[in-house]
């Protein structure tokens, strides 16, 4: 059983999802390409996790991995007009939809611990002088 890693922080639990009420689906193929050129869409692969779903759910994972990726920022989420912002998770039993780690939440105390390092080396070396 995988456990997760503690002290990880996720975005919100949002995610982008085809919209229902689509009317132009003829501009989908497209929309899908721009996002997986941007996005890691390896799991809609044939023999991945998420092969096998309906264009539905393939435009979805598309649409919500690069709203994920560009940290759920609105207008990631509108391929034009083609998504909407979800909080209904559209995660099925073989393809998880998954939510962005928070940017920069994880480096900021490594960064401020390397940079005291540094800093306290060079005043050693002043010392030494």
């Amino acid at each position: 059983m995988l456990v997760p890693a503690k002290g990880v922080k996720y975005l919100p639990r949002t995610w982008c999802a085809l919209n229902p009420n689509a009317r132009d689906l003829g501009k989908l193929g497209a929309n899908i390409d721009y996002a997986c050129t941007f996005a890691d869409c390896t799991p809609l692969g044939c023999g991945s996790t998420c092969n096998g779903m309906d264009t539905a759910g393939n435009a979805s994972y598309a649409f919500n991995a690069y709203y994920q990726v560009q940290n759920q920022k609105d207008e990631a989420c509108d391929f034009q007009g083609l998504a909407l912002p979800t909080e209904k998770d559209p995660s099925t039993a073989t393809c998880n939809f998954t939510i962005q780690i928070q940017a920069g939440a994880a480096l900021h105390g490594r960064s401020a611990g390397a940079a005291a390092v540094v800093l306290l080396a060079l005043l050693q070396l002043l010392a030494l002088w």
